[in-house]
């Protein structure tokens, strides 16, 4: 997957420059640890912080709007923080969404009777434990399978005590898979997922769904 990374970006955090953009690729310095911050910084940049792409408001003055990025398909059904993924939206869009897939907030949006409207929402929420913790949804172009070996990890992974790891565990005992892909560079260093990696070698796993980011790569 290619990212589109706006000529001469840069993310400066605490007075260091901790990405930058050359030559159309992402460079990141390693153990940064800011991923999904520049993630979001990169598609403010893109999108801009002034229109909804959902109900089309504009953010003025006269009608001040609270922009915020939804995650087209939601974290909770493994919906990656990249640009390819985030969209800005207004609070109340973002909020109506909630977590519902693409497909079932088109279908939510064309209804314009009220009662229909709820009696959709109604039936929504029925449906979402199970859709949260057994729907997968991305493009299959997205997703890969690397084989662990081939990853590269920059922080020391030990930890399996954390809530995190507990639910990774959890999650893959009962669906013998994991709840969202893992995010590497160009180079298979990981960006993001770290605590799936970490389950995956202590319980030889060979292959972990992953999206490449091809134009991103980690430096030292």
């Amino acid at each position: 997957m290619i990212i589109e990374v706006p000529r001469g970006y840069t993310f400066v955090k605490e007075e260091n420059i901790i990405a930058f953009e050359e030559n159309g690729k992402l460079k990141l310095l390693r153990r940064h640890g800011k991923f999904d911050e520049i993630m979001y910084d990169i598609t403010y940049r893109q999108k801009g912080r002034n229109k909804c792409y959902y109900c089309g408001r504009v953010n003025s003055e006269i009608e001040p709007l609270k922009i915020t990025l939804d995650h087209i398909y939601p974290r909770s059904l493994g919906g990656p923080t990249i640009p390819q993924n985030l969209i800005p939206a207004c609070r109340k869009c973002n909020s109506t969404k909630e977590n519902m897939t693409p497909e079932q907030f088109r279908a939510y949006r064309r209804i314009k009777v009220v009662e229909q409207k709820e009696l959709f929402r109604r039936e929504y929420f029925r449906t979402k434990y199970f859709q949260e913790r057994w729907v997968h949804i991305l493009p299959d172009e997205w997703i890969s399978q690397t084989p662990i070996s081939d990853l590269l990890i920059s922080i020391d992974l030990q930890d399996t005590n954390t809530t995190k790891y507990k639910k990774i565990k959890e999650y893959y005992t009962r669906c013998q898979q994991f709840p969202n892909p893992i995010i590497v560079d160009n180079r298979g260093f990981v960006l993001d997922g770290f605590t799936i990696v970490l389950y995956a070698k202590n319980n030889r796993i060979r292959e972990i769904p992953t999206i490449v980011l091809e134009n991103v790569e980690v430096i030292f």
